[in-house]
């Protein structure tokens, strides 16, 4: 039996709590715990309350720049497993480190960083910013990101293609299911990370007879002006956004082309809640979707293009029905958190990590 430890920014006994209570998605964050369907052993290591350590810990992070005490507090723990699994880049900075350095017992213990942002964040940098992140990482045996092309990103850098894995990333196509109620919002956005493209779709509606529904923060619309066909929702509980997804008929998801996939989630959420979904074409939103066949694509600020795409599928509910069905067939045979953690703990073993 493996046994991993995770270091999440998330309490892990905390989060399955939620779960119970129907607020979060799967038992883990990210549907970690498909790990557990497959025999793996995962625990967690807890932040703590107590003021005392809080200024210390807030002082230590701060000078670093990323999350330390999680790594501190699973010393244990990290002696008793067989690999530390970093939920996304920041929380595997610390172990990375300590890996690097051969600080016991993280310097014996094989590492994985499951990463989102991190290419993207090596292609913004400075030339002196690119050799620190590198530097950062040097200690994790594997490094995973969210779609193909972000593999040349990691290699120019210096690091080496045996400890690089593409994963297939998927959501919880168990909670994000079809609902039983009609498909009455005409047009929803949702999505609040740096890579929306609020604005190209605000002129793609305005002066139109389209009615668009927008969930996201405030400062996503900043110095934005918002057109009267489009109601903003701001941010809603994780409940009310799946049911807005069973009620869409059309999920508009426009970004920007950055490294790392943009707006993957609500598109592969959206999918298997069998919405018809409309993305911009990225080279990274590619490897999820294909035009006509699960989904409508967009050219990167192409709003005339998205104004003649949102009014055909309007206009055309079979369209909308036949790529809602394909979108939601591709989450559930592939683009889903359970086959996700399966390659990846196939690819571990194959590697020797685990």
């Amino acid at each position: 039996m493996t046994k991993a430890l995770i270091l999440s920014e998330h309490d892990l006994d905390a989060w399955e709590e939620r779960f119970r209570a129907g607020e979060v998605p799967a038992p883990l964050p990210y549907g970690v715990d498909a790990l557990a369907d497959l025999g793996w052993t995962l625990t967690g290591s807890r932040r703590s309350a107590a003021s005392r350590w809080k200024r210390w810990r807030d002082a230590v992070e701060h000078r670093a720049g990323f999350p330390v005490e999680r790594a501190v507090r699973g010393i244990g723990e990290a002696r008793r497993s067989d690999v530390v699994l970093a939920l996304l880049e920041q929380q595997g900075a610390a172990a990375a480190g300590l890996r690097r350095a051969k600080v016991p017992p993280y310097g014996s213990t094989p590492l994985v960083v499951w990463s989102c942002w991190l290419a993207d964040d090596i292609r913004s940098a400075d030339p002196a910013q690119r050799q620190r992140l590198k530097r950062r990482f040097d200690g994790a045996d594997l490094i995973t990101h969210l779609s193909r092309h972000e593999t040349e990103i990691f290699t120019d850098l210096g690091i080496s293609e045996d400890r690089l894995f593409p994963v297939t990333y998927g959501v919880s196509h168990e909670f994000y299911v079809p609902g039983d109620g009609p498909r009455d919002v005409e047009l929803l956005a949702v999505g609040q990370d740096r890579g929306r493209d609020y604005g190209t779709l605000f002129d793609a509606v305005r002066g139109t007879d389209l009615v668009l529904d927008v969930v996201c923060k405030p400062e996503n619309l900043a110095d934005l002006a918002v057109p009267d066909n489009v109601r903003v929702h701001g941010v809603v509980p994780l409940t009310a956004y799946r049911a807005l997804l069973q009620r869409a008929q059309v999920v508009v998801v426009p970004t920007r082309d950055l490294a790392y996939p943009t707006g993957s989630s609500v598109a592969l959420e959206s999918a298997s809640s069998g919405a018809c979904v409309a993305v911009t074409g990225t080279r990274a939103m590619r490897d999820f979707f294909t035009d006509g066949v699960d989904s409508r694509l967009v050219d990167e600020g192409d709003a005339d293009g998205w104004r003649e795409v949102l009014t055909e599928l309007r206009s055309d509910a079979e369209q909308r029905r036949r790529l809602g069905a394909a979108a939601r067939a591709s989450v559930a045979t592939t683009f889903n958190a359970r086959h996700m953690w399966t390659e990846l703990a196939d690819v571990m073993r194959e590697r020797g990590l685990v």
